[in-house]
């Protein structure tokens, strides 16, 4: 089946329209114009009648026919005249030797003999108006005007027979310029109509390719300037249009990240798992070996093996969790013992690298539903995360709040380092990003992991003094904020 462009079916409805209302307005127009035509060709004829039964003026059948033909104009066929005056032979331009002509003026003969035929011939009265009828005549139709006059005390009764003919031919010639011209409107009608239909068009068929173009692949195919800059209905269009494109580049960018991450994770999860039972091995045997004691060299280096043994560990670790996140075990939780144990076991690495720790903890806090060990894990990277951006010497401070309003528990890890670059702000949480040289990119990605299983949300603010991290943990495992 064709299919039609937009264009035409844009102009299609519009000039048909445009057709329907043309034709039942010409119909009007036309019984109008019939009606005028009639009434014209009356109007004339009836001053010509007049014109011929002047009191003043004698008739005879020269100056009938020079009225005749000085009224005949356009017409194929003029009026002619009929004067029956007592038993004389009746005075007429008729041709007396045409049986057509004959046929006629016996019809009008036996016509006047019949008041019912020509109501009023005979009055009495000099001023009688004239008065028209029609009639058939020799088989043809004719507008028969008439009236009597009576010069003296004769009875004069004169006829001006125009033929029917005339007057239709006339309708038609009227209705054949009406048709002409509603032809000529109606063609305008139509070049207006696909002229304002490609107007509309053009725009939404540029926006049809480009629809294309981004179909065909090309999802960085730039939308053409001029329809955005529209202010129509195309401009909100293309804006939404160009507002979908983009949500889509997003969508993809973000299918092929967490298609990269679900492998990324696969792989981390076995080497992870292949890794975690020899470093155990590992540290028992370190261990071991610190116990049968020796120097303070030997015990620092111990020492030091112990604790690469256990940053291993702790790397491991994030990547099982992040490989394999596990829903939240919630149970009622003392934040504030939760965060100050948290900070007692980091104190030794505090102390090495030369950072405050202060705890800020918020009385009012009730017992919440968290899932401890993860909370944990939340606490321990976001403060060796701080730790780290301070490199040595610097404060970090773990604050609680309790949100009565929005029954939400808050806390929060601050710390006076340098701030959080511009270039990674907006991919902090990302898996695998980092600031430090030699991170592993997973502790604030596992932090926002965890708010997240918990139904809450993890935020930041930074400056060149330092930067806090804020995570909010709803009552009801949900994000109040909609």
């Amino acid at each position: 089946m064709r299919s039609f462009g937009l264009a035409t079916k844009i102009a299609v409805p519009f000039v048909a329209l445009f057709a329907l209302l043309l034709a039942v307005l010409g119909g009007v127009l036309a019984r109008g114009i019939f009606q005028e035509v009639e009434g014209r060709v009356e109007r004339e004829q009836r001053f010509a009648l007049s014109v011929a039964t002047f009191r003043d003026i004698p008739l005879n059948e020269s100056f009938l026919r020079g009225i005749r033909d000085r009224i005949q104009g356009d017409d194929a066929e003029g009026p002619d005249f009929v004067v029956l005056e007592g038993r004389a032979a009746p005075l007429t331009t008729l041709a007396a030797d045409e049986p057509a002509a004959a046929a006629v003026l016996a019809d009008l003969l036996a016509a006047a003999r019949d008041p019912v035929a020509l109501p009023g011939l005979g009055g009495v009265e000099a001023t009688e108006e004239v008065q028209a009828t029609r009639l058939e005549l020799g088989g043809r139709g004719y507008l028969v005007l008439y009236v009597t006059r009576w010069p003296g005390d004769k009875r004069r009764d004169i006829f001006l027979l125009y033929p029917q003919a005339n007057i239709e031919a006339a309708q038609w010639r009227a209705l054949r310029k009406m048709a002409w011209l509603g032809a000529v409107g109606l063609l305008l009608a139509a070049l207006l109509a696909r002229l304002v239909a490609e107007w509309i068009s053009r725009p939404v068929r540029r926006l049809a390719a480009a629809a294309a173009r981004f179909a065909a692949g090309g999802l960085n195919e730039p939308l053409e300037p001029e329809l955005e800059s529209a202010h129509d209905e195309i401009g909100r269009l293309s804006a939404a249009f160009r507002t979908m494109v983009e949500s889509l580049r997003r969508s993809q960018a973000e299918l092929v990240k967490h298609e990269r991450l679900a492998a990324t994770g696969k792989l981390a999860a076995t080497v992870a798992h292949e890794i975690r039972n020899p470093l155990t091995s590992l540290r028992m045997t370190v261990e071991m070996l610190s116990r049968r004691g020796g120097d303070a060299a030997t015990a620092e280096a111990y020492q030091v093996v112990l604790g690469e043994i256990d940053r291993l560990a702790l790397t491991v670790e994030e990547l099982l969790t992040f490989a394999r996140p596990r829903p939240p075990q919630r149970a009622p939780t003392d934040l504030n013992q939760l965060a100050a144990a948290t900070v007692e076991f980091l104190r030794r690495q505090l102390r090495h690298a030369r950072v405050e720790a202060r705890l800020e903890p918020d009385p009012r806090l009730p017992a919440w539903p968290l899932d401890p060990n993860k909370v944990r894990q939340l606490l321990y990277n976001l403060i060796l995360n701080a730790m780290q951006a301070m490199v040595r010497d610097g404060t970090v401070t773990i604050r609680t709040r309790w949100d009565e309003g929005a029954r939400r528990a808050c806390l929060e890890v601050s710390d006076t380092g340098p701030g959080i670059p511009d270039e990674v702000r907006e991919r902090l949480f990302d898996p695998f990003v980092s600031t430090k040289p030699g991170g592993g990119g997973l502790g604030l990605a596992i932090a926002k992991q965890v708010v997240e299983e918990h139904g809450g949300r993890i935020s930041f603010e930074t400056s060149p003094t330092g930067t806090t991290f804020r995570a909010e943990f709803p009552e009801d495992g949900t994000d109040g904020t909609g």
